[in-house]
């Protein structure tokens, strides 16, 4: 078995296919928190180097004070393991299931992509050893990958496109040029940290605090702007207006930096493309040329995966 695995900052997304050739799609929130001293280790505890956490929605749900806010390249590589532990435990999968894993790394960490590789080859979580073959590609290529699939099977794939890949964190562009990925550009260059849509969630917490007296992390932010509400003590207090309002400002202002960027390639290319879990946010009706999708957060999963599948397989 193989999986396609988007570690994004917010949302861990991974892809495989079932036993009938099906493809699954899964998510769950990258959120991690330190297990309290007194509270006894169990099968919700994923322990390691010594240390038990909480994971996904458990570590949601623990004290503020606990969660540990994954927003660096450091944060990624100390617990990308506990994500990849956790589609394990969740798929019920033992080490010896999985054949190779393909994850993206945005191109502005790609000095890391060799140890980004080697913390998911081998680690240890609750005494359980695993092995796995790992591949590293640029993030966002995986998403390119995935709508030319997409586009092979229904609609004509664009000549020449821009890809903008809006994660949690990072905004990363991938430009083609005659349906080819032009390569020389998968670089810092054209990667950006604190671009994406941890804008808003950062924008959300301060309104929390300055409207409820409350500090909550950017993860917890993240949840309420796609639940467009907040629960405080029981009571639920509907926010779809602010995170309406927060959206169009993000919209605004990430426009207004591509276009800073890329004005002639916008002026010139066929069409604007963008994925990712930011991609929801984005009005179609910015340019004629604009495009989104339906699910787009998945997309750097699927086309992940698609890159360790033979063209064989993924005909079946």
């Amino acid at each position: 078995m193989k999986l396609g695995i988007d570690t994004g900052f917010g949302h861990t997304k991974y892809c495989f296919k079932d036993k009938n050739g099906k493809m699954v799609l899964k998510k769950f929130p990258s959120v991690v928190a330190i297990c309290p001293d007194d509270i006894q280790a169990d099968d919700n505890v994923a322990v390691m180097n010594g240390k038990g956490y909480f994971v996904s929605s458990l570590a949601l749900n623990s004290d503020p004070r606990f969660i540990k806010e994954v927003t660096s390249y450091q944060d990624l590589e100390l617990y990308a393991p506990l994500f990849l532990h956790e589609i394990f435990t969740k798929e019920g999968l033992k080490p010896e299931d999985i054949e190779e894993v393909c994850v993206g790394l945005a191109p502005t960490h790609k000095q890391h992509a060799q140890s980004f590789q080697k913390a998911l080859e081998s680690f240890n979580v609750n005494g359980i050893d695993y092995k796995q073959k790992v591949t590293v590609i640029p993030q966002g290529v995986g998403a390119v990958k995935a709508l030319q699939d997409f586009w092979s099977n229904k609609d004509k794939e664009p000549d020449n496109y821009i890809v903008a890949d809006l994660g949690f964190n990072t905004l990363d562009i991938v430009l083609v040029f005659d349906k080819e990925i032009q390569k020389s550009r998968l670089n810092q260059a054209n990667s950006f940290e604190k671009k994406g849509v941890i804008l808003i969630a950062e924008a959300m917490q301060k309104h929390i605090k300055a409207t409820y007296n409350r500090n909550i992390t950017n993860k917890e932010a993240l949840k309420i702007i796609i639940d467009e509400s907040y629960k405080l003590r029981g009571e639920v207090f509907d926010l779809s207006s602010f995170v309406s309002d927060l959206k169009k400002e993000y919209t605004k202002d990430i426009m207004e930096f591509l276009e800073s960027k890329y004005s002639n390639e916008i002026d010139k290319l066929d069409a604007f493309v963008f994925v990712g879990g930011g991609g929801y946010f984005v009005d179609k009706k910015y340019t004629p040329h604009t495009m989104t999708f339906n699910n787009s957060e998945y997309y750097n999963a699927i086309g992940n995966l698609l890159t360790i599948t033979p063209k064989t397989e993924t005909k079946k």
